[in-house]
């Protein structure tokens, strides 16, 4: 057994006493009401930030993390379970006092921290662990790992094992954690490493045939059992400590074989899909266990994330919703008033569906009320990015345009009122940097749908032309205007400064 996991195993040992006399750390149980409420589930991701020797956090970035500021911020958000972290990806604990080190420079113990405050504001609190990679764990076991990248790079062996199931339990005997997110629960393998080789032999009982002897159904085999075994590791590690704990698994593949129909699958307290197609969640319904819960995660990866579109949904409102996000420069994103009080349209990707999550756990509505643009003196209509609105997660109106806009399936639109009924000149003024052109772009003014094909403007997204597409008849009556993109050809961005509609016999 690796020294770590020794102990830890001797240090838990002797606290089974001491925890059964003195209680957890939270020692304020929630109400039965609050476990069984909808999940309206954030994390604030301590795993991204400069710093690391790969894309993960470096040691102790984050550490001056205050949690009773983060515990409002969930808390305003309207979120009501707080995910956060007992040893985050780089492989530092968020809470002092174990054998796990915790984040150099730790200034606050602060997951017991944060279960104690939130659990006074009614808010259930999970960590977290990365079952798949450790930074830490790659530079001190090198001949137990695939180096140490931001990707799954440890094989599932029983010295790895030994250390993330005594860590599971040090942590909720320290915190007091309501139960934990686990993720990347993927065994990484096919160099067969040593350690990979002396692992066949255990799982497969039978010895290893040679690299060219493994065949892609035994590799297959192989990693299922693997899986299966690291799973009923951390399930009896966590029911050792806390038996009704939730166990929590974050799957960005749940259609991988590796993991499809699995022990993992049936036991699980709550299965989250972390990639944004609820669909693949849908799929997967069936290998569920009956009492578990279906999560599916609507902020986290941009633009790819349309948070608005899946909790508008109908079919969707059966799910538990969660999100997460990088944390800011004071380790949090944007105030929660800021995302209530400025336009969605003004957010960028994951800020985006921060906005919507909080509106829709706030009691507002999913989307803007769009204003109704008034004519000018002239009689003429002038549709800026100010009084736009976008259906769809990716166009966004910042330094006076709309650009940002990946997503074809997503539109922008306005309102507005004629003064008078007749006959308007529809003129757009875009910018297309060389290089770009030759997107397909609908504009429908009423009934009426024009067709446009961007040029190049320029060798920037600032060089505007605009140019007249032709008229259209208009009512005194509120009228809709949108801007559609057409997949074909693959959609490009094209920089948005204004659709004028102008009087017909007014001067160009």
């Amino acid at each position: 057994m690796d020294t770590t996991a020794a102990l830890l195993r001797a240090r838990l040992g002797a606290s089974v006493l001491v925890a059964a006399t003195l209680g957890s750390p939270a020692a304020e149980a929630l109400p039965e009401s609050v476990a069984a409420s909808p999940v309206r589930a954030f994390c604030v991701d301590f795993n991204w930030g400069p710093g690391g020797p790969n894309s993960f956090a470096g040691p102790g970035i984050w550490a001056d993390a205050s949690p009773a500021a983060h515990v409002q911020w969930y808390k305003d958000l309207g979120a009501n379970v707080i995910q956060t972290f007992a040893v985050s990806c780089n492989g530092y604990a968020w809470y002092q006092g174990g054998e796990i080190p915790p984040q150099p420079g730790l200034k606050h113990d602060f997951l017991p921290e944060v279960v104690r405050l939130g659990h006074a504001q009614g808010l259930r609190v999970m960590g977290y662990f990365c079952v798949g990679a450790n930074t830490r764990w790659g530079q001190e076991h090198p001949e137990l790992s695939y180096e140490a990248p931001s990707a799954p790079h440890i094989p599932l062996t029983s010295e790895y094992l030994d250390v993330l199931g005594a860590s599971i339990e040090e942590a909720l005997r320290l915190s007091g954690m309501d139960g934990f997110m686990i993720d990347w629960v993927w065994n990484t393998s096919g160099r067969w490493l040593a350690c990979e080789q002396r692992l066949y032999q255990e799982l497969m009982q039978e010895p290893f045939p040679g690299a060219d002897g493994v065949t892609a159904e035994g590799k297959l085999a192989f990693d299922r059992r693997a899986v299966t075994r690291c799973w009923q590791r951390i399930r009896d590690a966590a029911r050792r400590v806390s038996p009704q704990c939730v166990i929590w698994l974050s799957c960005a593949d749940l259609r991988n074989e590796t993991v499809v129909d699995s022990e993992l699958f049936r036991e699980v307290d709550w299965l989250m899909n972390e990639a944004p197609d609820p669909a693949s969640l849908a799929a997967v319904q069936a290998m569920a266990g009956p009492r578990t819960r279906r999560v599916q995660c609507v902020v986290g990866w941009g633009p790819q994330h349309d948070a608005a579109r899946v909790i508008g949904d109908p079919r969707h409102q059966s799910l538990a919703i969660y999100g997460f996000a990088k944390p800011g420069p004071h380790s949090l994103p944007l105030p929660v008033a800021d995302y209530l009080s400025q336009p969605l349209i003004t957010f960028v990707g994951n800020d985006r569906n921060i906005a919507v999550l909080a509106r829709h756990w706030n009691g507002r509505p999913l989307r803007d009320e769009p204003p109704t643009v008034a004519p000018a003196a002239d009689g003429a209509l002038r549709l800026t990015p100010e009084t736009a609105s976008a259906d769809g997660a990716t166009p966004v109106a910042m330094e006076g345009q709309i650009g940002h806009w990946s997503n074809p399936k997503d539109s922008v639109f306005w309102l507005f009122r004629p003064r008078q009924a007749g006959a308007y000149e529809v003129r757009l003024t875009y910018a297309c940097m060389q290089g770009k052109e030759g997107s397909r772009l609908s504009v429908r003014v009423g009934e009426r749908a024009f067709a446009v094909v961007s040029e190049a403007t320029g060798p920037t997204w600032r060089e505007y032309v605009r140019r007249a597409l032709g008229q259209v008849r208009l009512e005194a009556a509120e009228t809709r205007l949108t801007l559609q993109p057409i997949a074909e050809p693959p959609w490009q961005a094209i920089s948005v400064k204004a659709v004028e509609l102008v009087p017909a016999n007014a001067p160009p």
